[in-house]
């Protein structure tokens, strides 16, 4: 038998439904703009129904609201994050390598080496046709000294780049800390909740905008599971659901705790031209110590875009096979996967080598090379090691080394920094080695053999003797003078040729001895060189620096349409996400109508009931 006051009773709950109806749609359509917001939905279900034993069955007593969920697809969240940190990491490329082709298009438009090419052919025919004038001679090492310069100033700015980059890393580092504190925190404050049985709809939402955040910069894998309570076959699941989150396959938080990360600036370079200070990611200990490192080269995401262009070296990182290991004083002998020209060596002349996979610190190297400068064995000596402390001790290497890999630096397959930077010691080994080998096979305007046209200063501000070095077989060392000491940024013509414009070579002996002082077949060498098709692999000097600028231009065009692509796919998927979370003003307006509506009829259920039992408690049989 029912309750008198049933139908009073499934009144009030459509009023109670309703009223809460109203409250979550205007709570939608107050968060309408609010960034992460999920749109929220109030569940209800017929209230459990009562048993009349009579032959209609049963009789329903209203409706039974038992919670308000967002409605969120962990799916498209998931193929949000995978695409968001794909398209971080090409924009970040794409960023970083357009500031690099902005400095060598300053060096390859009208006014850069092409022109300079231009007015070194003028100068040195100006110097031929007047051999003995000092004006033309000031003016053709001002214009030889004038592409030094340019090459310089290109070389500090990439530096500068580097730099630049670097710093990007530090910060990012302290972002993904900054964020991991921040989900772990929101993650406790939601299982808090939910464990009593209540819903933490905007504490998810604010966890998801911090996790499409830390997207950006790394490649994440975010797994929930349900608490459990109990232990072994009794256990049970509780209302409330654990997150992790995964990166490098390692955890950054749990519901325990919460990871962070930390940079460590390198001991020593790994390219020759590396900026100093430049830092690698580890894991932070409980105790602020450095633990294992971050590989970022295994990872999507700002941060393998910020790597990327700050290390990438094409995959021409040095490799080679342990021959031999001395204990006292520490060395190692490497033989080298395949040989290097002494122009296109890159390493640094002190800096950390990996052996058997272990870390390595050497403080100079010696090299056997053949007659084609072609260097073959590596010896790197007097090597240290860092302890667990990370502090430097004398190395000690493990007795099975011999016949493992030695490797200097990660074989990253981008066309970063160094790979440019490269290019660039190439070219000015190379172009300095054919006109140094013209100057130092003639004579000076006294008669004195003539001398390297570019070099590079030494420690103590002379000029790099370069004639006769890696003559025929032998070997060099890190600090002997050879080609491999110039780079780009400090590449330089002769300063005797700057200061006196007699040292300027035009002729060879015999000239000067037969009284020809207006012979100058070394000018004439120098000219063809400027155009000669066999100076390097990809041609002139003039189409060896076009061959750099158009890679540069075919990667940004690459990097810029991949960004392009996962920018569209990100969107797209956004999109099919924010169709099943986001709010739409339309739909809330119909809903916030239709419950308007519904809670008026429920009240007028009340009110009709009112009467009803108004007739039958007050006024019947009076």
């Amino acid at each position: 038998m029912p309750s008198t006051f049933l139908g009073l009773n499934t009144g009030m709950s459509g009023l109670t439904y309703f009223q809460g109806a109203l409250n979550t749609t205007a709570h939608n359509i107050s968060n309408a703009n609010t960034e992460g917001y999920s749109r929220q939905k109030i569940m209800a279900t017929a209230s459990e129904a009562l048993r009349m034993h009579q032959s209609y069955g049963m009789m329903g007593t209203g409706v039974s609201s038992y919670s308000i969920d967002r409605l969120r697809n962990s799916f498209y969240d998931n193929k949000y994050w995978a695409s968001n940190n794909r398209y971080s990491k090409y924009n970040t490329q794409s960023e970083n390598l357009s500031k690099l082709q902005t400095y060598m298009n300053e060096i390859s438009n009208d006014s850069g080496y092409s022109k300079w090419i231009s007015l070194m052919s003028s100068a040195i025919q100006d110097v031929a046709d007047n051999p003995s004038n000092n004006t033309t001679r000031i003016t053709y090492t001002l214009t030889a000294d004038s592409y030094t310069d340019m090459i310089n100033e290109l070389a500090n700015n990439f530096q500068i780049t580097q730099k630049t980059i670097n710093d990007e890393v530090e910060l990012a580092v302290s972002e993904i800390n900054s964020l991991s504190k921040q989900i772990y925190e929101l993650t406790q404050q939601i299982i808090s909740i939910e464990l009593k049985g209540a819903n933490a709809n905007d504490l998810r939402d604010k966890r998801g905008v911090c996790i499409d955040k830390l997207s950006e910069y790394v490649d994440i894998d975010v797994q929930e599971r349900s608490i459990m309570y109990g232990v072994g076959t009794e256990q049970v699941k509780s209302e409330a659901e654990a997150l992790c989150i995964r990166i490098d396959g390692a955890i950054l938080v749990d519901e325990m705790e919460y990871k962070e990360l930390m940079v460590v600036p390198r001991n020593e370079c790994v390219n020759q031209t590396d900026v100093e200070g430049l830092v690698d990611i580890y894991w932070k200990c409980p105790d602020g110590t450095p633990g294992e490192k971050f590989n970022s080269t295994k990872t999507e995401g700002r941060i393998s875009g910020l790597f990327d262009i700050r290390d990438g070296n094409n995959g021409e990182a040095f490799s080679g096979t342990i021959l031999a290991k001395t204990d006292n004083p520490p060395s190692v002998r490497v033989q080298v996967d395949s040989p290097i020209h002494v122009d296109k060596l890159n390493i640094p002349s002190q800096g950390s080598i990996r052996l058997n996979g272990r870390e390595y610190l050497y403080d100079g190297w010696k090299a056997d090379y053949d007659k084609d400068g072609n260097l073959t064995n590596f010896v790197f000596e007097n090597m240290t090691m860092l302890n667990e402390k990370r502090v430097e001790v004398t190395a000690e290497f493990p007795n099975n080394m011999v016949g493992h890999s030695a490797v200097i630096g990660e074989k990253n397959q981008v066309k970063g920094i160094p790979y440019y930077m490269a290019r660039l010691n190439e070219m000015v080994r190379t172009f300095s080695r054919y006109m140094n080998d013209l100057t130092t096979s003639g004579v000076d305007a006294n008669g004195e053999d003539g001398l390297d046209m570019y070099t590079a200063k030494d420690v103590y501000g002379n000029d790099f003797v370069l004639k006769d070095t890696m003559v025929g077989n032998g070997t060099i060392t890190s600090s002997s003078q050879s080609y491999y000491r110039l780079t780009a940024l400090n590449w330089e013509l002769n300063s005797q040729w700057k200061s006196d414009p007699s040292k300027v070579v035009v002729s060879y002996k015999k000239d000067i001895e037969q009284g020809d002082i207006e012979a100058r077949p070394i000018l004439d060498k120098m000219m063809f060189g400027l155009t000669d098709s066999s100076m390097f692999e990809q041609g002139t000097l003039s189409q060896y620096m076009q061959s750099i600028t158009t890679n540069m231009a075919v990667d940004i065009s690459k990097v810029t349409t991949f960004s392009a692509n996962q920018d569209d796919i990100r969107h797209t998927i956004d999109n099919q996400r924010t169709s099943v979370c986001g709010v739409d003003e339309n739909e809330e307006a119909s809903e916030l109508v239709k419950f308007q509506n519904l809670y008026g009829l429920a009240s007028k259920v009340i009110s009709v009931l009112n009467e009803v039992y108004d007739k039958l408690i007050n006024q019947t049989g009076v």
